[in-house]
């Protein structure tokens, strides 16, 4: 039927919503990873290393449980920080491919039962239904605030909410994890420009795309270059991305007078070098919006178009060591002589 779509049904700027793999379900695994809660030691590092984002951790209050199935598995927080709460590590049944990478890295081992861990994989059909309710229960107990989570320990870094989840990627895949870890760390202001090779395929795999967001509605930017030409591709983000900073602080200081000084002054010299402090820039930037949305002048309304911009983002050039190290890299070397606020992840 796709050949009968006439062209007006298509995006007509090319975008397409994100965070749509999560209706796949396609269910090819046999056997899923099982977790013990007496056995885990809570270190994180089976969530870290999934190349599929289908194991997640959570820590919550307790009072969200009340709720939850007769299967659901929880038991006390760890983390010294992370006091009176509960702790679940939670699989997505019908996501997992069965690598079993989990498994491996697992260094929990469980004393009574020799070659069982904290993790151990099991035959997925006869608890399917029950962990497809269990992962429906744990995909709504509230994510823990960004701002609160300490991301130099991969313990409490672990629970930070994914961004990029069920790819088509091969079972076992090397790359995913990455992906998925830098959309933890950063996917909510990221801005990705993506070298056409295994991470383009499994990340552009259309009508799907595993690039999510949150409930806030904020997730990676992601779009794919031509092969050869995606350092430079990346340098106009940012090249466009800092000049769009640079006019909304300019209106910023020029309408200071009647937004108020105070705030004015609290955006431009924001620091934004980690979490809390993004968290609190957004919250500047909400209050700002709502003051201008009063004032009826042509650089108020400039400025609520921009001023998203104000909040950091983090510009990324992804791809594999064909486009980094062969084909792309005079780009390459260009743009990191530029000097400019990129990242760069090679695969």
């Amino acid at each position: 039927d796709g050949d009968n779509l006439p062209v007006s049904a298509m995006p007509i700027d090319g975008t397409y919503p994100t965070g749509t793999t999560q209706y796949e379900k396609r269910n090819l695994a046999l056997e899923i990873p099982v977790w013990d809660p007496d056995v885990c030691i809570q270190c994180g590092k089976c969530a870290m290393v999934c190349p599929h984002a289908v194991i997640r951790i959570k820590a919550y209050d307790e009072a969200v449980l009340e709720n939850a199935p007769e299967t659901f598995k929880a038991t006390d927080a760890r983390d010294r920080e992370w006091g009176g709460m509960k702790y679940t590590i939670q699989v997505s049944p019908e996501d997992c491919t069965a690598c079993g990478i989990c498994v491996d890295v697992c260094p929990a081992k469980n004393k009574a039962a020799a070659g069982l861990k904290a993790i151990n994989m099991e035959p997925q059909p006869p608890i399917r239904e029950q962990e497809v309710e269990n992962w429906d229960f744990f995909v709504n107990i509230p994510e823990m605030p960004r701002n609160l989570i300490k991301v130099n320990s991969i313990r409490q870094q672990q629970v930070q909410q994914p961004l990029f989840e069920f790819s088509g990627a091969c079972a076992g895949c090397g790359e995913t994890p990455y992906l998925k870890l830098l959309t933890q760390l950063f996917g909510d202001r990221a801005i990705i420009a993506n070298a056409t090779g295994c991470s383009s395929i499994y990340g552009g795999n259309l009508p799907t795309t595993p690039w999510s967001h949150n409930n806030e509605g904020r997730g990676p930017a992601w779009s794919n270059s031509l092969f050869e030409d995606n350092a430079e591709f990346g340098l106009g983000m940012r090249v466009a991305l800092d000049k769009q900073i640079e006019y909304a602080r300019e209106l910023v200081a020029r309408l200071s007078g009647e937004i108020g000084g105070t705030l004015a002054e609290a955006i431009l010299n924001a620091d934004q070098s980690d979490e809390p402090g993004i968290f609190e820039q957004r919250g500047r930037i909400a209050t700002l919006k709502e003051r201008l949305s009063g004032i009826n002048s042509p650089e108020a309304r400039q400025l609520l178009t921009v001023a998203d911009n104000l909040a950091k983002k983090n510009v990324w050039i992804i791809g594999g060591d064909g486009w980094s190290y062969d084909i792309g890299y005079g780009g390459l070397d260009h743009v990191l002589a530029s000097g400019r606020n990129v990242n760069v992840l090679v695969m």
